[in-house]
């Protein structure tokens, strides 16, 4: 028996952590750390949201058309291609599509936006009414006494970047 005590590397009458707590503790140390370091690694990739750019517009409407011109983006970079539009006739509570409601239809409507390149401030969107080039093309002209608005949503997020409205 005396052998035994020799062997043990314990000194009596000191205490410490039991085996199982200090293996307890030390997972929760190494999880804390790699949470840490996760959290701080994805932060450094840019996986982070994407966030809508917005844009101010301004219009001058007359008769047949309307112009919309763009103010300073609030972010650089944004391709034309990016980005698409909606025309609303708020009076009638109906999106415009194709410009057009139906056949018969005596005037023609255009938008015109920059084909490429990126969204900057000054540049200016067609909204036109006239007559139609060919008796296929299927408008609505703007209304007197109607409210319009136009929206740029931006593609890659969905979002909005700018809305505009104006009577006519």
């Amino acid at each position: 028996m005396n052998n035994m005590k020799a062997n043990r590397k314990f000194i009596e009458g000191e205490e410490a952590v039991s085996a199982v707590i200090g293996v307890i503790l030390m997972v929760a140390i190494t999880v804390a750390i790699s949470a840490t370091v996760y959290v701080y690694v994805s932060g450094m990739l840019g996986g982070g949201v994407q966030s809508t750019p917005a844009v101010s517009m301004t219009n001058a409407a007359s008769k047949e058309n309307c112009t919309v011109t763009i103010g300073t983006p609030t972010a650089t970079n944004i391709e034309w291609a990016n980005v698409w539009y909606t025309l609303v006739d708020n009076t009638d509570a109906k999106q415009i599509y194709w410009c057009g409601a139906g056949l018969g239809d005596t005037t023609h409507c255009t938008i015109t936006l920059p084909s490429s390149g990126v969204v900057t401030g000054g540049q200016i969107i067609t909204i036109k009414f006239g007559d139609t080039a060919a008796p296929w093309d299927y408008a609505i002209p703007l209304v007197d006494n109607h409210q319009y608005r136009f929206t740029l949503v931006y593609n890659t997020t969905g979002g909005t970047m700018g809305t505009v409205t104006w009577s006519q």
